[in-house]
């Protein structure tokens, strides 16, 4: 699985899988999951897939129309950069997109790589005054456009300007008609796109009359992307992590994350004004946070806090005490060959499972770490899988007492002071 904000979102592309023989996505991995979305191929001349329409779908098989736009447009946003699906593979292509008016007019940030998305602007947007001049402004930053059952009226015209498709609908405008519009238009940055093509004859003609791309069922119909929804906490969690302990972290990233949500400013306030770290000048901005405490330290708090945001205080302590003891028992065996922090890592990893409800495999699929982290979690490979391994041995012999006389009291010892000491921290966090 992969974060599908691995997509479209955060400058990266857009992935599903295909069917290499039909060139076709297949509908897959349902069960357990939630209907993220639905996605339907489009062609160029060649028969080569150039984009995809992404579609509102939901559990219930509710349509947008049913909910309504712009309900229907938050939601596929959300599903599309947040939701973690297996049906990945790399398609370097961009996806077409239905926004509502309201979702226009809001001017509303839109997290997704311009260069990776068509905004489609359907028959039941008018365009009124306001809509054109929200469009411009879109269009300023980057972000094309697609005229869905477009009515080639004299009221759209300002709307041609900022353009890249436009969309025939075959079932209702003839091949004549549309031919008509399209020399009368003239426009040479208009790419020609028939929808709704469900016979070889239909596609033949468009084809032969010079359209460049091509959609409907004859050719592919809209697959269902089903996948994990996460909430909120647990997609903080996630960022935190993925910035945090990148090979050479943004701290100005990390800022606005902090910024972005306040619970965690907040806590984070509440720690560094603690008598652990008070000075003698309070600290009272985010910036002021992360300068006092370092990013070692930082990694430490935000993960914690996010942790138990995201889960159960219960699992949270878990979890947190597992990484914690990776890396001082990664300090008390004095391991040349592993990074205290890479312990930590690893061992905070290796419970997304029960933290996420996302197997750590599918978790890593998306997490920007080296992969020796990423074999010590998932093949308990090397020094550090070794440390690992022998760190769940102790879990499990505590957690259910049993076999304890095994362990050596040295660690026994240093496994009951780090669960203390993290039963406090997460006082102090709380």
């Amino acid at each position: 699985m992969a974060l599908l904000v691995g997509g479209l979102c955060d400058n990266a592309d857009l992935r599903f899988r295909a069917d290499p023989k039909k060139n076709l996505m297949t509908d897959t991995n349902k069960a357990g999951n939630n209907t993220l979305l639905a996605a339907q191929p489009i062609y160029d001349r060649d028969s080569q897939v150039a984009a995809f329409e992404l579609l509102y779908r939901n559990d219930l098989d509710q349509s947008a129309m049913e909910i309504g736009d712009a309900q229907a447009t938050s939601e596929l946003l959300v599903n599309l950069c947040t939701g973690i699906t297996d049906q990945v593979e790399h398609y370097r292509k961009p996806a077409f997109i239905n926004v509502s008016a309201d979702f226009l007019l809001s001017r509303a940030f839109l997290p997704i790589d311009p260069s990776k998305v068509v905004i489609e602007l359907v028959e039941r947007i008018a365009p009124t005054r306001e809509i054109i001049d929200a469009v411009a402004a879109w269009h300023a930053k980057g972000f094309r456009f697609a005229l869905d059952d477009f009515e080639f009226g004299d009221d759209w015209r300002p709307l041609l300007e900022f353009a890249s498709v436009i969309k025939v609908d075959v079932m209702v405008t003839p091949i004549e008609q549309a031919l008509e519009y399209r020399e009368r238009l003239r426009l040479e940055h208009l790419q020609w796109l028939a929808e709704r093509v469900e016979d070889q004859a239909t596609h033949d003609a468009y084809f032969d009359a010079g359209f460049q791309l091509y959609q409907g069922y004859f050719l592919a119909r809209p697959n269902k992307i089903y996948g994990k929804k996460l909430n909120p906490a647990a997609l903080q969690l996630t960022r935190v992590i993925g910035e945090l302990y990148s090979a050479e972290p943004d701290m100005t990233k990390v800022v606005e994350m902090i910024n972005g949500d306040p619970g965690l400013a907040m806590s984070l306030l509440k720690v560094v004004n603690s008598p652990l770290y008070r000075a003698k000048e309070p600290i009272s901005s985010v910036q002021g946070v992360v300068t006092r405490l370092g990013l070692e330290n930082l990694r430490r708090w935000l993960t914690l806090i996010a942790a138990v945001q995201a889960s159960s205080p219960e699992v949270a302590r878990l979890v947190l005490v597992r990484a914690q003891f990776c890396m001082e028992l990664c300090q008390f065996k004095q391991f040349k060959e592993v990074d205290k922090d890479q312990a930590f890592l690893a061992g905070l990893l290796s419970g997304s499972g029960i933290l996420l409800s996302v197997e750590p495999e599918n978790f890593l699929a998306e997490i920007d770490i080296e992969p020796a982290v990423k074999n010590a979690v998932l093949q308990r490979e090397g020094v550090m899988g070794s440390l690992l391994g022998n760190v769940l041995k102790i879990e499990r012999s505590v957690a259910m007492k049993s076999n304890m006389d095994k362990i050596p009291p040295i660690l026994l010892s240093l496994y009951q002071g780090v669960s203390q000491k993290i039963q406090i921290l997460l006082s102090d966090a709380g």
